[in-house]
């Protein structure tokens, strides 16, 4: 799979899939939501490389295989690890669209070959426009949000979306 990450990021950002959320998400996912995150695959973090070497937990989504699509959710940052980051890192970062946007498009071009789609949940506004940008588009169901990366009939798209509305 090509790094998706911006040639500017990359010397402080990574992107990559982890097998254990416990391990690293625990404590931001739970800030962040109040509970433990999901103890199934696929966990998908970012990671940022500190001044003095050390690396910290930057963002986190979670992707869930439901058939013949995958369920985007659980996506959160950890404002402690952003304010680590430099003036420069903060405007390079917010330039490639911020690190959620980032987590979006590596979960895609990882996991796109392997669904007909993406669907999300989303009632944030902030969070709404990041994943517009990154290529979900609204559907007639409040909230619910979809990223079409293969051709489907116009059929097949109204049956996923009804599918998923209905869980």
């Amino acid at each position: 799979m090509p790094n998706t990450l911006p040639e500017a990021l990359r010397a402080f950002l990574t992107i990559t899939e982890i097998d254990d959320s416990d391990f690293f998400i625990r404590k931001v996912f739970e800030r962040k939501f109040g509970h433990a995150p999901p103890d199934f695959p696929r966990h998908f973090g970012a990671f940022y490389r500190a001044q003095d070497g050390g690396s910290f937990i930057a963002g986190y989504s979670h992707m869930r295989k439901f058939e013949d699509v995958y369920l985007s959710g659980g996506s959160c940052s950890d404002g402690d690890t952003i304010r680590m980051f430099t003036p420069e890192q903060h405007a390079l970062v917010n330039a490639a669209g911020g690190i959620w946007f980032q987590i979006l498009k590596y979960k895609f071009a990882k996991l796109g070959p392997d669904c007909d789609a993406f669907f999300g949940h989303c009632g944030d506004r902030r969070a709404l426009e990041v994943a517009l940008s990154a290529g979900f588009e609204l559907t007639e169901h409040q909230h619910l949000i979809v990223h079409w990366h293969k051709q489907l009939s116009a059929e097949r798209k109204h049956e996923l979306k009804e599918k998923i509305h209905a869980i």
